[in-house]
């Protein structure tokens, strides 16, 4: 049996995974724990298990991973945290930067929006944490394990390190001490999320320069921030890449917010929204020292795999120039009806 625990990289998650692996120890015996966020992770984790139980614990899961959990119909956890949250843990348990933290919650935000309403989901929040058995009781009757009152008690009797967590309160006060630089990336990758879960619609996302990576010539031993202009002297590459985020499934529109130095001037450009496959693609020409805006619709599928990246090739090799990340703004679209669909089909066909 397979029990799954998907939720943002919080205390509190941590939390829900010890008792869902302490229930399930006690209900079947020998309990694999496994990190994974895509199907082919799952698939080797199985392959390589010793046991046919096991607790696989998802805090950045991919579209295709999600669906499958949902049209199988298994029954699964979903622990729904204050993104800020989420983001302190990671910087201060996890030894995270700042980046590589708000990518984490941020992918894992992109998850919750589906995951909190699929058929099979049980969702939790911190607030639950204040009844320790009455969380577990809830698990145990979502999960249909084998536990009963009796052995339900001695099996809560640890302590998982939980801790007290900080109040929402804390947590913007928190945020509002950071630099105005930090301040832009999470609240540019986050605070649309944060609205959402507080009962917001979901505004755009904006993915700051801090969170791309430069594509260097010659190649950096280690991924550089694109939180600089970048010398596009050398060859033909991907000179702008990442960031790596996941997306909900469904229709989205990107902003990309280049800067061009005037040597730039007659160079062209190939940008790409990447999640394993090309979802889009378009071409610019820079006509010298400007500011460029490229609007590009496409569409995350259920079969994603791969985090989102946008991908900025220069298509010749170049002597001079210099290239600058504005922003990447993330706007999703509403999908067309069935209704519609159908009505559009049904005059077509007259």
């Amino acid at each position: 049996m397979i029990l799954f625990s998907i939720g943002l990289p919080s205390r509190f998650a941590e939390l829900c995974d010890a008792l869902i692996v302490r229930l399930a120890e006690h209900s079947f015996g020998s309990v694999a724990t496994v990190a994974l966020n895509s199907l082919e992770e799952l698939a080797a984790a199985v392959i390589r298990s010793r046991t046919t139980n096991m607790v696989v614990c998802c805090r950045q899961p991919v579209p295709r991973l999600q669906h499958e959990i949902a049209q199988a119909k298994l029954p699964f956890v979903v622990t729904l945290d204050d993104p800020c949250a989420a983001l302190r843990h990671l910087l201060d348990r996890a030894g995270y930067s700042l980046a590589e933290a708000t990518r984490a919650v941020a992918s894992s935000c992109a998850a919750m929006l589906t995951t909190t309403t699929a058929a099979g989901a049980l969702v939790l929040k911190p607030v639950d944490a204040g009844n320790l058995p009455a969380l577990a009781a809830a698990i145990v009757r979502h999960f249909k394990l084998p536990v009963d009152d009796s052995a339900l008690s001695a099996l809560i009797e640890f302590d998982p390190d939980a801790g007290s967590e900080l109040t929402e309160a804390d947590l913007r006060s928190w945020l509002d001490q950071l630099s105005d630089r930090d301040q832009a990336i999470v609240r540019g990758a986050l605070g649309s999320y944060i609205g959402h879960f507080t009962g917001g619609d979901l505004e755009p996302l904006v993915w700051e320069p801090e969170l791309f990576f430069i594509g260097e010539e010659p190649t950096s031993p280690v991924p550089v921030p694109a939180a600089r202009p970048i010398d596009l002297t050398g060859r033909p590459r991907f000179v702008v890449y990442g960031p790596y985020i996941n997306l909900a499934p469904g229709p989205w529109l990107a902003d990309i917010v280049l800067g061009f130095s005037a040597e730039a001037a007659g160079m062209t450009f190939a940008i790409e929204i990447f999640c394993g496959t090309q979802l889009t693609q378009t071409h610019i020409t820079v006509a010298g020292e400007e500011v460029n805006e490229t609007r590009l619709h496409f569409a995350i599928g259920d079969d994603v795999d791969q985090p989102v990246q946008i991908r900025i090739h220069n298509e010749r090799a170049a002597f001079d120039g210099r290239l600058a990340v504005g922003y990447v703004a993330m706007t999703p679209q509403a999908a067309v009806s069935q209704e519609t669909r159908t009505r559009l089909a049904n005059a077509l066909r007259r």
